[in-house]
């Protein structure tokens, strides 16, 4: 069985840690990047998600627990990431560092609104994200919880919470910025696991905000029922196309290329 890719989810606020919760739901093997903020340290805590922190103190507490001075000084700390490889062997996946300390290679990365600079140099050009999601020219880089690729949508509660509705029970939170990110990360574990394929690139360019249906014409509403469409749609390229994995883990790829290299000597 193919190895499905690893992801880090960089995002120490509530975006991210919902984002980490749908891909982990999605059965994606994923951690998250940097100190959460107390929201974002209880949804971790309430899904048994605090052992997945990486680039902060590892909590694996039942309950949210105070910051220490080691997340208070990486808290406001941006983490740098750059491609895994070299220019004769440019492989595949990206390394992350925080501070100047390597926290190790992952094959995908997400981003929120307040980390998507971190991914800068990684993506080189400034195009639409297609669907507010996929980068058309940086494979393995995936924006969440945004509007049309451009700026944060989830923020912090600030109030007594909501019922929440009984068509949105699967999400983290009765929040219009809560199902949004959920939505998004689900959708690219759907991705990452083979079951969705995204449309060719021109279409990508052409069309960003899913058919012109979006959050800013029709409100999120809109956009569900647009992002419903296009992974009906998806899903169907990846049935027609034998269900390809779009990025094979770096260490089956590695694997691979080695073996190559091996029945290539003389």
């Amino acid at each position: 069985m193919p190895q499905l890719p690893r992801v880090a989810v960089l995002g120490a606020d509530l975006t991210g840690a919902v984002g980490l919760a749908a891909l982990i739901d999605g059965g994606i093997d994923a951690v998250y990047v940097g100190s959460p903020t107390p929201a974002a340290g209880a949804l971790l805590a309430e899904r048994s998600l605090a052992s997945r922190r990486v680039g902060g103190r590892d909590d694996d507490l039942g309950e949210p627990a105070p910051r220490t001075p080691e997340d208070e000084a990486t808290a406001g700390v941006l983490p740098v990431v750059s491609r895994v490889g070299t220019r004769d062997e440019p492989g595949r996946g990206f390394e992350i560092s925080v501070d100047g300390r390597s926290l190790g290679s992952w094959d995908a990365v997400v981003v929120t609104g307040s980390t998507v600079a971190a991914v800068a140099t990684v993506i080189g050009v400034d195009v639409p994200w297609y669907g507010g999601v996929f980068h058309p020219r940086a494979d393995g880089v995936y924006l969440v919880g945004s509007l049309g690729g451009t700026g944060a949508a989830l923020t912090e509660p600030a109030g007594a919470p909501t019922r929440r509705a009984a068509e949105d029970d699967e999400t983290p939170g009765p929040d219009p910025g809560r199902q949004l990110a959920w939505a998004q990360a689900s959708w690219v574990g759907e991705h990452l696991r083979g079951r969705y394929l995204l449309p060719a690139y021109q279409a990508m360019l052409d069309h960003p905000g899913l058919r012109r249906v979006g959050l800013r014409r029709r409100g999120l509403g809109g956009y569900r029922r647009a992002l419903d469409r296009e992974l009906r749609a998806g899903r169907a390229r990846a049935a027609a196309a034998g269900y390809p994995l779009p990025l094979p883990a770096a260490a089956a790829a590695a694997a691979a290329r080695a073996r190559a290299r091996g029945q290539a000597s003389p």
